[in-house]
C-alpha cells in the first residue's frame, strides 16, 4: 500500500490508517498456529504474466475476469505519486527503473521459462519487479528489523528447492486485512512450507489481493500491480 513504504522506512511521520472492518474469512484457508494461510502453485511459467494496474485502477475481481486468471495476486508496492516503487518490467519493457532501497532489496525475474528470486534483477527478463524485504534466502529465514512494524495480511512469492514458484497469503482469523508482523513472516513462511528456499514480501494489507479457485481475498485499496496465472 502507498503509505506503508513511507511509514516503514521512517522518511515521514505518518500515522498508519486503521484496518478496514473485518469481513468473512474464506473457509478454504488452512490453519498454522494463530494464523491462516493459502498457497497457489505455478506449474507453467509460460502461463504467468505481470501487469500494472496504476492507470486503469480496476478491481482484482474485474482483472481476474478480464484476463481469465485462475490465480491472481497483488505484486509490488507503489508510492504517493502513483508510480511503482522500484524496477517493474512487463513484456521486456521497463516501466520504472531499479532503486537502491534497503527495504525493497529483492528482485523477481521471469524469462523463457526460468525464474530468479535474488538481490539483483536478471538482465533481459520478460517480466520482473522489485519488492521486499527478502524473507528467506538459501532456505534460511532472514532477520528483519522493521520500524513501527504492524500486523498486516502478507502476500509472498517463494521458490522451492526445485525452483517451483508458489504464491502464499498469511492472515489473521479475525480480519481479512490483518496478519503477522513483517518480522515474524520469514519463520512463518518456512514453517508453512519447509521446501521453500527463497521468498520475498509483496504488497500486503488493505492494498493486496489473493484470488484462486477456492480463496477470494479482495483489496480495500487499489492494487498497483498483479500476477495473473491462467493455467492450473
Amino acid at each position: 500500500m502507498k503509505w506503508l513504504w513511507l511509514w516503514l522506512v521512517g522518511l515521514f511521520s505518518v500515522t498508519p490508517s486503521p484496518l478496514p472492518l473485518p469481513t468473512a474469512v474464506p473457509t478454504a484457508l488452512q490453519e498454522f498456529g494463530e494464523f491462516l494461510y493459502g498457497q497457489a502453485v505455478v506449474n507453467d511459467l509460460s502461463s504467468l504474466q505481470l501487469f500494472s494496474n496504476l492507470n486503469g485502477r480496476q478491481s482484482a475481481i474485474n482483472l481476474k475476469q478480464k484476463h481469465q486468471c485462475q490465480v491472481l495476486t497483488s505484486a509490488g508496492f507503489y508510492d504517493t505519486e502513483n508510480q511503482h516503487l522500484g524496477w517493474f518490467q512487463v513484456n521486456g519493457i521497463e516501466i520504472t527503473p531499479r532503486q537502491n532501497n534497503r527495504l525493497f532489496d529483492g528482485f523477481l525475474s521471469i524469462s523463457s521459462g526460468r525464474i530468479d528470486l535474488d538481490f539483483r534483477p536478471r538482465l533481459g527478463a520478460e517480466y520482473g519487479l522489485q519488492s521486499g524485504p527478502m524473507l528467506v534466502f538459501d532456505a534460511k529465514p532472514l532477520k528483519l528489523t522493521i520500524k513501527d512494524d504492524q500486523p498486516r495480511r502478507r502476500v509472498v512469492a517463494a521458490l522451492t528447492g526445485d525452483n517451483q514458484l508458489i504464491f502464499m497469503v498469511i492472515l489473521s482469523p479475525d480480519s481479512n486485512y490483518a496478519g503477522p508482523l513483517l518480522a515474524e513472516t520469514p519463520k512463518l513462511v518456512l514453517g508453512i512450507n519447509p521446501k521453500i528456499k527463497t521468498a520475498i514480501n509483496l504488497d500486503g494489507g488493505s492494498a493486496s489481493a489473493f484470488i484462486s479457485r477456492d480463496i477470494t481475498l479482495k483489496e480495500y485499496s487499489p492494487i498497483g500491480g498483479y500476477f495473473c496465472y491462467t493455467k492450473l
